[in-house]
């Protein structure tokens, strides 16, 4: 990362981070921006302090019937009905975000200029634009705030009118939250399109030992240990799931070795106790999500992972790196929970990143079938990053199995992210967002 961001280094700014408890994927967003600084930048990091943030995620995140009702919650009429509640819920609700913020303000040895606050999450993102002209006349001094939207996700909760400029994944989503606003006459916002910004610890380059190393784990006729990563979702989502279909593999081949990452919480509890007594489970966790955070990038600092079984959220993204990045792993993908899970994984469709879904349902058949994979599916998967397994764990675990005795997998990691010729949205498939995102905003502190 370019040190030369010289009005983010100013002692006159002051960076607020801003995200909200409602699983791990914000943090993670967070935390990439926050990687991504010239190291004499001291952020400060502001939690949302609402405890029903994390239990509505969970609730709607774990259950049939709730996430059902999400679901419809997420689209049409349905979906503008609720944006509308939520937003003048959250602009009514401000007076905690506003204390704290003049708090860390009045604090300062030094009077900053400008502020800028850099939100990745939605609710305090609506809670922060009701209350800036307010404190901006209040400290005399210029407020901004930025917007991060965390999936590839067009949802109208993310159009936050009196935001100075939103950050999103692609054209599709600027297009659709763009037509939202105005159809809801919303005053009009900035939005620029950037590639996702992921860890640039993810995106550091690897040896050609350490390159071998990969391969041979992915090699069917290899006997080297091949390491899975498991990173359990904020809300604990399938943890029966992710144990069956762990004993399952192992019970396949000893090869397999699994990293499991999750937070120490009630709903954890249980099934990392059982983790942590299989011999074949490295069990990574804590008590506090900045620390499950830390552990899962430093996993991919100190291992060469082959593969990892994620649920499509922001995990999603890894699919930028090319095959020599240190988070180039094939991405196994659970079923998808929400839209925002969906509209991920059509985004990688769309560039051809994983599998039609044609094409999946073939390989899912195959597998079923132990059928050989036909010469087109091996060629056409040279191209993919990531592939989706199927609802039930069995079938998930004997898929996993199947396509590594393929060659699936092999054929996968050696995958190069590169736009097709008739991509006129090419600019989407860069693994450095995070750059991208802070050479914006400096762009914008120089106006």
């Amino acid at each position: 990362m370019s040190t030369s961001l010289l009005l983010l280094r100013a002692k006159s700014l002051v960076l607020i981070f801003a995200y909200a408890p409602a699983g791990l994927g914000h943090l993670r967003v967070t935390d990439a921006l926050y990687h991504g600084l010239p190291e004499d930048v001291s952020p400060i990091l502001l939690g949302a302090q609402d405890s029903s943030i994390t239990l509505i995620h969970r609730i709607m995140s774990i259950h049939v019937v709730t996430r059902k009702i999400m679901g419809w919650f997420q689209d049409g009429i349905a979906e503008e009905i609720y944006t509308f509640l939520y937003r003048q819920f959250l602009r009514n609700h401000t007076k905690l975000l506003y204390q704290q913020t003049k708090t860390i303000l009045d604090q300062r040895l030094v009077v900053p200029h400008t502020v800028l606050f850099v939100a990745t999450h939605f609710a305090l993102a609506h809670q922060f634009a009701e209350i800036k002209e307010k404190l901006e006349k209040e400290m005399h001094m210029k407020i901004i705030l930025a917007v991060q939207v965390t999936d590839d996700s067009p949802q109208a909760i993310w159009y936050v009118p009196g935001a100075d400029t939103t950050f999103v994944p692609s054209e599709h989503t600027k297009r659709q939250l763009l037509a939202y606003g105005r159809w809801a006459h919303l005053p009009q916002i900035k939005i620029d399109v950037i590639p996702y910004p992921i860890s640039t610890y993810l995106d550091e380059d690897i040896t050609q030992s350490q390159m071998e190393d990969r391969l041979a784990q992915l090699s069917p006729g290899s006997e080297a240990r091949i390491h899975i990563s498991v990173p359990v979702s904020g809300a604990a989502v399938g943890l029966s799931f992710s144990t069956e279909l762990i004993d399952r593999l192992y019970s396949h081949s000893h090869r397999f070795f699994f990293h499991v990452i999750a937070q120490q919480i009630s709903y954890t509890q249980k099934f990392l106790s059982e983790m942590s007594t299989r011999k074949y489970v490295d069990p990574l966790s804590s008590l506090h999500a900045r620390d499950v955070v830390d552990a899962y990038e430093k996993l991919y600092r100190t291992t060469i992972v082959g593969l990892e079984v994620t649920k499509p959220s922001e995990q999603s993204f890894k699919a930028l790196c090319n095959c020599e990045k240190r988070g180039s792993v094939i991405l196994l993908f659970t079923q998808p929970v929400g839209r925002q899970e969906n509209d991920n994984l059509n985004f990688l469709r769309r560039h051809f990143l994983i599998p039609h879904i044609s094409e999946q349902r073939t390989l899912w058949l195959h597998a079923k079938n132990n059928v050989s994979l036909s010469e087109h599916l091996q060629k056409q998967s040279g191209k993919w990053r990531g592939i989706s397994l199927p609802g039930d764990a069995k079938e998930a675990a004997d898929f996993i199995w199947w396509a590594h005795r393929q060659g699936l997998f092999a054929s996968m990691a050696t995958c190069k992210v590169e736009p097709r010729a008739d991509d006129s949205e090419y600019h989407e498939l860069k693994s450095n967002g995070v750059q991208q995102f802070w050479e914006k905003i400096e762009e914008f502190l120089l106006r």
